[in-house]
């Protein structure tokens, strides 16, 4: 740790910055997939990623059923049968779906069926209700049917000792459905990553307490909540951190219990940002300033083997960077596959100059065939809050014309 005479810790700018592309790279190499596992109820499983795969314990539909409302018939009765010389048949039984046959379906005999229903013995197909016409009690088939047709045959849709779902699969609702028709009331997916977010700083107040003279309240904690949960991760709440080494070591600590630690606040180069010189104490710096506008003092580390993160404090800098970087990294630790942004082209609204060497991040809201520009500054959360997207500007670009087409990706 850097000290002056007085005791108090210097300001030491960030000498080197690494590119946007090398810090993702790094962060996801930091990520881990988790390999604990944890077995819970169909009912909260949506989104969770499968731990083992499925074998099918009997076949789905376990017996022969009517695709169709018709008539369940010998297909061989209908050979012949036209508009103008129908086929005659009698009705037996009247089946609705869960509801099993009571009678065998002989030559001449057809038996009324709803989608769904068991196919009784003796039938091969089914008529469908559009190709008949009924006079008295009678059944007259004007079209004729062959073996099999609109009938489901036992193991059509899932095979009794087939992989039904495979280890890593996304919990989709038709995944989920495959489950239910299994019988399957838990499934063994991926435990979440657990994920500990502290604010640095005596200037943060907890929302719903009274604000002493120069504080403001904590905004980094609830974004940051949002995109964990959005991206699988469990959030374990922490208390607020004093910018001083002896708390953040001794929350940092405690807080490696955890998969992936973020700071927000501290990682900055003011007398009171510690951060770096805590986490070099306890581990490793992999890199400590991004070629990025907002977000350009992120930190991350890897300390007893768990990547650790220190964000921007200024709101906008925080979430933004939360999206690229820490949303990534849960999803790899997830098990998730990479997300795959939504982007569509569109003309900037004004003109805008950005600085040259570093990465610019823009929000912007799409508004009337526009991207409009709401970026304020990184400390104003409504940076974000206005937005519905975001464009980049290069290293190498200074200005965008009003009107240039740029590549808006949705938040």
């Amino acid at each position: 740790m850097s000290a002056n005479i007085s005791g108090e810790l210097e300001v030491r700018p960030i000498k080197s910055l690494i590119s946007l592309e090398e810090a993702v790279e790094l962060c996801l190499q930091a990520a881990t997939p988790i390999a604990r596992t944890e077995r819970v109820s169909l009912e909260h499983a949506a989104g969770r990623v499968l731990a083992e795969d499925l074998v099918a314990p009997f076949s789905v539909p376990s017996t022969s059923r009517s695709a169709m409302d018709g008539y369940a018939v010998r297909a061989e009765d209908t050979f012949g049968a036209g508009k103008f010389k129908p086929k005659v048949f009698k009705c037996i039984e009247v089946l609705y779906a869960g509801q099993m046959p009571t009678k065998k379906v002989g030559p001449g005999e057809c038996a009324e069926i709803a989608t769904g229903g068991v196919l009784p013995e003796g039938a091969d197909a089914v008529v469908k209700v559009e190709d008949t016409d009924r006079e008295g009690g009678q059944i007259l088939v004007a079209r004729p049917t062959f073996p099999k047709d609109n009938v489901r045959a036992p193991g059509e849709d899932i095979k009794e000792g087939g992989t039904a779902l495979h280890a890593g699969d996304v919990l989709t609702p038709g995944r989920l459905g495959v489950l239910a028709a299994l019988n399957q009331t838990t499934v063994h997916v991926f435990a979440r990553p657990r994920v500990a977010v502290l604010s640095t700083g005596e200037e943060v107040a907890e929302p719903g307490k009274p604000l002493k003279p120069g504080q403001i309240y904590d905004i980094n904690s609830l974004t940051l909540r949002a995109v964990i949960e959005a991206n699988e991760g469990e959030v374990i709440p922490k208390r607020n951190v004093a910018d001083t080494m002896e708390d953040i070591l001794e929350t940092l600590r405690e807080a490696l219990e955890c998969d992936l630690v973020i700071y927000s606040g501290g990682s900055s180069v003011g007398t009171k940002d510690v951060l770096v010189d805590a986490f070099r104490e306890m581990g490793e710096i992999v890199f400590h300033g991004v070629g990025i506008k907002p977000g350009r003092p992120t930190l991350l580390a890897r300390i007893q083997e768990k990547p650790v993160l220190g964000m921007p404090g200024h709101p906008a800098s925080c979430l933004s960077n939360a999206y690229i970087f820490v949303a990534p990294m849960l999803r790899k630790m997830a098990h998730l596959p990479a997300a795959r942004p939504h982007t569509v082209r569109l003309p900037l609204d004004r003109r805008i100059t950005s600085p040259l060497g570093r990465r610019e991040i823009v929000t912007v809201k799409v508004e009337g065939g526009q991207a409009r520009v709401v970026f304020k500054e990184s400390s104003a959360i409504t940076s974000m809050s206005e937005a519905d997207g975001y464009f980049e500007i290069p290293a190498n670009v200074d200005l965008v014309d009003k009107g240039e087409l740029v590549e808006v990706t949705y938040l």
